[in-house]
């Protein structure tokens, strides 16, 4: 019995660190109380505040935005990680305000990491502690920790990315099964749920993995079966995603996200600081000594030697290194598409730290056949925590205080209107009606507006006229939020005439106008309509005609994820009680 208790606790030491880690990172905004409203903050608050809302109200609308985004019907979360908003709206419902919000799913996303990390490092045999201290160095740098600095989506990709690794890892070691398809297709599930950019980056890091995999293994068919059904299972459970992208482009001009130099946003060396833009030196050096350690051992380890050069090929992209305002002039798509050359770190980081693992437990395993002491490599890694955590932390806390000065907000990026009442505007991140802060708070953002034909290539700031055209104007309208996700504003005129509604219609809009469906009208550069009003008191009426087939595409899509979620926690149920056996008998090192 002792012994059992012994291996738990040992079991359980690990993933008591990463939560410990978490908390400590997290700690600046515990004593503070403050809401860290970063670059992407309200854009995706305003996401999940109107999922919150419909389900709140159980009035959905998958399309319209009808509770954000100045009411304007546009469309955001359809084409944007649907489902995540959802779950994202649902937690918010639960926990009431956004600090809550901000501090629950900041916990998740670092867990969710840290926990990947370390099983990463435990697949490809590193011993227990070295595991837990790369999982702890990955939980401080990089994109990981943007969500609670920032509300950057990459940071999902980012607490995912460990979980994509193992599963190519798996390609490469197990010979007999290379390929789960129920464990890829439910990983590019989730991920395409969430971030589709991150997805992109999942697919090409796992080709060079398939390849070697499928030299390597004893039965090719197989694989390729296994690997077939993984994507057709895929493609089956985010047709609602794919489906909602590909009817929406195809009668409409959609406006691309803003173009960024690339230049400016590579990966760079610094002194203190190891998130999103930068990796302090002695991580560079760690890195550099990895790589030089795999190229000298080139044929004693095959995963080593994959994620080194892999994760070191993929670093080396990231950073200043490559030409990329040449490349930019090139395929100037990359702008708009890539934007950061420094996202590339999702994946560079945990292929490098699970190889640093392998070779940190390797030297300690030879240092003690010839009785040195293994602790060398431990503390060097234990060193590096300390490094990445200290910056990390301090950003924490600078931006947890500016919640308290007079600036509030961390990011004025695109924001185009700010509360001149301070007071207000921190009580709002408090306040059990989240909606407060987003009338406070708004930001002119260009993403998925329907741009007419005869706009696209003229040379404009979309975000500005999305800001002249609908956020100025929005408050001169009375809106309210219809049955069956529709939407309508009432306004009174002085006089009759041409107006423009600060509202986005698409090919697939339905509007109507005092009663008057209207099925031909002019469009603004942001697709706003331009309509006649009549004296006295004007009603429109706003509604999303989904065709169709994309009603059966997500009706599949829902169906299988039903099915994947009930056959998820049935096997966690019956297998439950074998894993704690395992547990109980199992010897840590």
């Amino acid at each position: 019995m002792k012994s059992k208790i012994v291996n738990l606790i040992n079991w359980g030491l690990p993933y008591c660190a990463i939560v410990a880690m978490a908390y400590l990172i997290m700690f600046p905004q515990f004593v503070s109380h403050g809401v860290i409203l970063g670059t992407d903050s309200i854009f995706h608050f305003n996401r999940f505040y109107d999922a919150a809302k419909q389900i709140q109200q159980f009035n959905f609308s998958y399309f319209q935005s009808n509770y954000c985004f100045q009411q304007s019907g546009r469309i955001i979360n359809a084409v944007y990680g649907p489902l995540f908003a959802y779950l994202n709206g649902a937690i918010l419902g639960i926990v009431g305000t956004w600090y809550q919000y901000q501090i629950v799913t900041t916990f998740i996303v670092y867990i969710l990491g840290g926990i990947g990390m370390y099983q990463l490092s435990i697949r490809v045999r590193s011993n227990h502690t070295i595991a837990v201290l790369c999982a702890l160095i990955y939980m401080n740098i990089g994109w990981l920790p943007r969500w609670e600095l920032a509300q950057n989506m990459n940071a999902w990709g980012a607490a995912l990315a460990p979980y994509m690794v193992i599963c190519g890892i798996r390609m490469i070691q197990d010979h007999q099964r290379p390929v789960n398809w129920l464990q890829l297709m439910t990983l590019m599930t989730v991920i395409i749920q969430i971030h589709m950019l991150s997805s992109l980056f999942f697919v090409v890091t796992l080709i060079p993995f398939f390849i070697i995999g499928l030299i390597l293994t004893i039965d090719r068919k197989k694989m390729w079966r296994e690997t077939l059904k993984a994507v057709g299972g895929t493609i089956i459970l985010t047709a609602n995603v794919w489906g909602a992208l590909l009817m929406l482009n195809l009668h409409n001009n959609i406006a691309h996200p803003a173009d960024f130099s690339l230049a400016d946003n590579v990966l760079r060396p610094s002194m203190f600081s190891s998130t999103r833009d930068y990796l302090i030196y002695a991580m560079w050096i760690l890195f550099s000594l990895q790589l030089i350690y795999v190229l000298a051992t080139f044929k004693k380890s095959l995963p080593n030697t994959v994620l080194t050069i892999l994760g070191s090929l993929i670093l080396l992209l990231s950073s200043s290194l490559i030409p990329w305002n040449a490349l930019q002039n090139i395929v100037p798509a990359l702008g708009h598409t890539l934007q950061f050359p420094n996202r590339l770190t999702i994946i560079a980081y945990p292929l490098l730290l699970a190889g640093v693992g392998i070779s940190a437990t390797t030297l300690g395993k030879r240092a003690q056949k010839i009785g040195l002491s293994n602790q060398l490599t431990t503390g060097i890694l234990l060193l590096m925590v300390f490094l990445v955590f200290t910056p990390t932390t301090i950003d924490v806390y600078k931006r947890a205080a500016r919640y308290d000065s007079e600036i509030v907000l961390n990011s004025f990026s695109a924001i185009t209107r700010v509360s001149e009442d301070k007071a207000a505007l921190r009580h709002s991140v408090h306040d059990l009606y989240p909606g407060q802060l987003l009338t406070m708070v708004e930001k002119r953002s260009p993403d998925y507006l329907p741009i007419p034909k005869k706009y696209m290539n003229q040379k404009y700031v979309r975000s500005y006229a999305y800001e002249g055209q609908i956020i100025n104007e929005a408050h001169k309208y009375n809106h309210t939020v219809l049955p069956h996700g529709g939407l309508q504003l009432t306004w009174n005129a002085d006089k009759t005439g041409k107006v423009r509604l600060p509202i986005i219609t698409y090919k697939e809009s339905v509007l109507t106008v005092n009663g008057q469906r209207l099925k031909h009208y002019q469009r603004s550069s942001v697709g706003a309509p331009y309509i006649h009003q009549r004296k006295g008191k004007n009603t429109a009426t706003l509604y999303f005609k989904q065709p169709g087939w994309f009603t059966a595409l997500l009706a599949i899509s829902l169906l299988g994820l039903s099915i994947l979620t009930i056959y998820g926690f049935y096997y966690f149920c019956t297998h439950f009680k074998k894993y704690f056996g395992r547990i109980m008998t199992r010897e840590f090192n």
